[in-house]
């Protein structure tokens, strides 16, 4: 789904307004408040890698804005990193890994989203991410699991993704490449990891002797000149004081899980926009090399997904409010293209518990819903594309029993002790039969009967799984009492969390932003999920953060006049070069 409208009317209450570029006729005559070689919009992740990147050609003065305190959306994740190929981490934990191998998995996430090459690219540049990160403060390392975890509480290094499953196995020998990022030396992980990945790279910004970090700052229009190259951006930026604190407290507390579980987190935010709609000063900021625009998706402007993804409304907002589409509009206002709009990321994880894998998941029409192996963006999709929101595992009592068991000898953070107590107590009946059981949820009895005679059936004749769920996961629901354990979207203790993953298109070479017709935009640049990227088609955790990484680098690579992402992996080239030789 492409997008040529540049939403600027599609707002939520707490939505930053994008005004139609400014047209300047004489840029050198023209009012400039700050002037910079690199201007970078929006310091999480992705903001933080072009920075950083960016500021090591000490020749470049770079100014960066965010419109909180900087970490957006990457500093309350959970910190993974998907990385591999032979990390230093990898190595030490004895996993045997090569770019190669990990450019193939992810071939069956991605699909044909970016071509083999810039795949290929990625996955050998990720090698670097682990030296370069730790460079500015991150620590990463073991211990390693192989267990089927979301979220490893007592690892830092595991299988992320989808792995270990049949359609990964046939790709790739499976390797644990989401690398969570570790707490400071000594220091015990308290926190999801987001909280130790970005706030080491925020403190190296504000070291960093040609940067300027602008906080509490957001983009409302971009400046070009009379040819359509970017030229410039005018900002709102809240001056210290008494109203810059307000605003901070307003902010952060608003994204903190218990302002959602109070409900007050509304309140809060329009506290915080109040503030930047009332104090705030117009500041206009020249660029003479490019823009980097890195402001988030768009998962907190409802009004803009009700147009694009309307089936995920019922999920819960995964980000800040500053994942408001401002920065996929600024692009667009300077002729941008945005696609893969409606495409979106839903979290349903069946695991841990483990056990929870070997589960028969149905949907309301009581037929299969998922490969219960899969990892949860896949499962979210599921329940919101084919299911309309709702949805349920099916177990029998020995099965239960042993998840019931899993739970209560599981090592878990607060939000996940509070989950599981919901889920077990609240969000799951029981029945004596399958019968009674799909009249108590309000499926069709007949089909789900057949579901789970079928599963069944399969399970007995040796038939491979139709969903291909693997062998050693496969168990028969037969020994009531029944149980069916609700995954659908209405639970208020057990969200399905979601983050968009479309944005403006981009070279996949320079990273520059790509109009209607194909051709970049002078001066304009793209990264995270603000532009699509090699996450886009399918999400497996730590891959958004490494597309962060990967795209901040390749824009700071062509600002700095290096070749983009050819500087990144040059040995892709030499390894095209040789095969065609010997082809």
């Amino acid at each position: 789904m492409s997008a040529d409208n540049c939403f600027l009317d599609d707002l939520t209450p707490t939505a930053n307004r994008v005004e139609a570029a400014l047209v300047v006729d004489d840029p050198d005559t023209f009012r400039w408040d700050e002037n910079c070689d690199v201007l970078v919009v929006g310091v999480g992740m992705a903001g933080a890698a072009a920075t950083l990147r960016s500021a090591e050609d000490p020749s470049l003065q770079v100014i960066a804005i965010d419109r909180a305190m900087g970490g957006g959306a990457s500093r309350i994740s959970g910190g993974v990193v998907y990385m591999g190929g032979g990390t230093k981490a990898q190595r030490e934990c004895g996993i045997e890994d090569t770019p190669e191998q990990m450019a193939n998995y992810l071939a069956f996430e991605t699909g044909d989203l970016v071509r083999p090459d810039t795949l290929l690219r990625f996955a050998h540049a990720s090698t670097s991410f682990q030296p370069w990160l730790e460079s500015h403060g991150a620590r990463f390392g073991g211990p390693v699991t192989d267990d089927k975890t979301s979220y490893p509480n007592d690892a830092s290094l595991y299988f992320s993704g989808n792995e270990t499953t049949p359609a990964g196995r046939d790709l790739a020998p499976p390797a644990q490449r989401g690398h969570r990022a570790k707490p400071p030396k000594g220091g015990e992980p308290t926190k999801l990891s987001g909280h130790y990945l970005l706030p080491p790279l925020l403190d190296s910004i504000d070291r960093q002797p040609n940067v300027q970090f602008f906080r509490q700052t957001r983009a409302t229009r971009m400046i070009v000149d009379n040819q359509g190259e970017i030229i410039g951006l005018e900002v709102k930026r809240i001056p210290s004081g008494l109203a810059a604190k307000l605003h901070s407290f307003y902010y952060n507390f608003g994204a903190n899980l218990i302002a959602g579980v109070l409900q007050i987190a509304g309140k809060l935010h329009a506290a915080a926009v109040n503030i930047e709609n009332t104090k705030a000063r117009t500041l206009r900021i020249r660029v003479r090399k490019g823009l980097v625009l890195s402001a988030g998706g768009f998962t907190y402007n409802r009004t803009m997904m009700s147009k694009t993804a309307p089936e995920f409304l019922q999920s819960v907002p995964l980000g800040t409010i500053a994942d408001d589409g401002s920065g996929i509009k600024l692009g667009m206002t300077a002729r941008g293209k945005a696609d893969h709009l409606h495409q979106v990321s839903a979290w349903k994880f069946l695991y841990p518990p483990a056990s929870w894998t070997r589960s028969c998941s149905v949907g309301p029409d009581g037929e299969r819903l998922i490969s219960e192996e899969f990892y949860g963006a896949r499962t979210g999709e599921a329940v919101f594309r084919k299911a309309g929101g709702k949805g349920w595992l099916i177990l029998d009592e020995p099965l239960q029993a042993v998840v019931r068991d899993e739970i209560a000898s599981m090592k878990k953070m607060l939000f996940q002790k509070v989950q599981f107590k919901a889920i077990l107590n609240d969000y799951t009946v029981s029945a004596p039969t399958l019968e009674e059981l799909a009249g108590k949820i309000g499926v069709p009895v007949e089909a789900m009967v057949n579901t789970l005679r079928n599963y069944n059936r399969d399970i007995d004749a040796g038939t491979p799984d139709p969903f291909c769920k693997s062998e050693k996961l496969r168990h028969k629901i037969e020994n009531g009492p029944f149980y069916a354990t609700d995954i659908g979207a209405a639970l208020k203790l057990s969200p399905i969390p979601a983050l968009t993953m479309g944005g403006l298109v981009c070279d996949e070479d320079s990273g520059q932003v790509l109009d209607i017709n194909g051709q970049p935009v002078k001066g304009l640049f793209a990264a995270g999920r603000t532009a699509v990227g090699i996450c886009s088609n399918y999400y497996v955790s730590g891959l958004s953060l490494a597309d962060c990484i990967w795209s901040g680098w390749r824009a700071a690579e062509t600002l700095k006049g290096n070749g983009g992402a050819r500087a990144l992996a040059p040995q892709v080239a030499e390894q095209a070069s040789r095969s065609q030789q010997e082809a």
